[in-house]
């Protein structure tokens, strides 16, 4: 029996085109540790130290942990002076890229319905940036971080996609096992989450080799939690 729904963000209920995402994000923030590293050091350093965080987690510490001790050392500069530039631009400058982001309408209107259905719900889009740009993404969507029990973030979780472990973990943090989570997202390399119970509702259309439990648009998710058929 489905308990809680989990739904990824970017390509569920955002649309985004994340290389031109990433082009501005890195355009903003790079130039802001300029006086330390060059830009372009910055970027692809950021990018191997994010790929780090992915592949090989620390036990214990979050991402952000596990990122920041490969990026110190990698650029020789401490976390007393890169963290509070880091803290600084997402204060001020993050939300300048909503501009890039567009809420996909009947993304807010299933969330609403789910809750109101009384599914738990929760985030599951991959924690790559801190929980206050995650909670950005969520009010770009049309929501509010309070429609959701869980926001996973770079901050608060220990593990990025596709590891098993970071769909467990989501499961564990709203106390749901994952055989009573649907997990609804446009990205097929999810459904590696069905490998541990969890069912997986594909938005869009489905390959011959996608190996999915659902799928359709949120139209038809909407239908499916009205007719209590999940």
């Amino acid at each position: 029996m489905i308990q809680a729904i989990l739904f990824d963000l970017e390509g569920t209920l955002i649309s985004v085109d994340m290389t031109v995402f990433m082009r501005n994000y890195l355009g903003i923030l790079a130039p802001r540790f300029a006086h330390l590293i060059s830009p372009d050091k910055f970027s692809k350093q950021l990018l191997k130290s994010l790929e780090t965080s992915q592949t090989d987690p620390k036990p214990g510490q979050t991402n952000m942990q596990t990122f920041y001790d490969d990026f110190t050392k990698a650029t020789g500069h401490s976390l007393l002076t890169l963290r509070p530039i880091f803290e600084e631009f997402y204060e001020s400058d993050f939300p300048a890229l909503r501009c890039l982001v567009q809420a996909i309408p009947q993304g807010a209107k299933v969330v609403e319905h789910a809750i109101q259905q009384g599914f738990i719900t929760a985030v599951a889009s991959n924690p790559v940036l801190p929980l206050s740009a995650m909670r950005e993404h969520v009010r770009w969507a049309g929501l509010t971080p309070e429609h959701f029990k869980i926001v996973p973030a770079f901050d608060n979780f220990h593990y990025l996609k596709p590891k098993l472990d970071f769909y467990s973990e989501v499961a564990g943090s709203i106390g749901v096992s994952p055989e009573s989570c649907l997990l609804v997202s446009g990205k097929s390399q999810d459904i590696v989450c069905r490998e541990l119970g969890m069912k997986m509702f594909l938005v869009g259309s489905i390959d011959s080799e996608a190996q999915t439990d659902y799928a359709g648009t949120l139209e038809d998710l909407f239908r499916l939690i009205s007719q209590k058929n999940l």
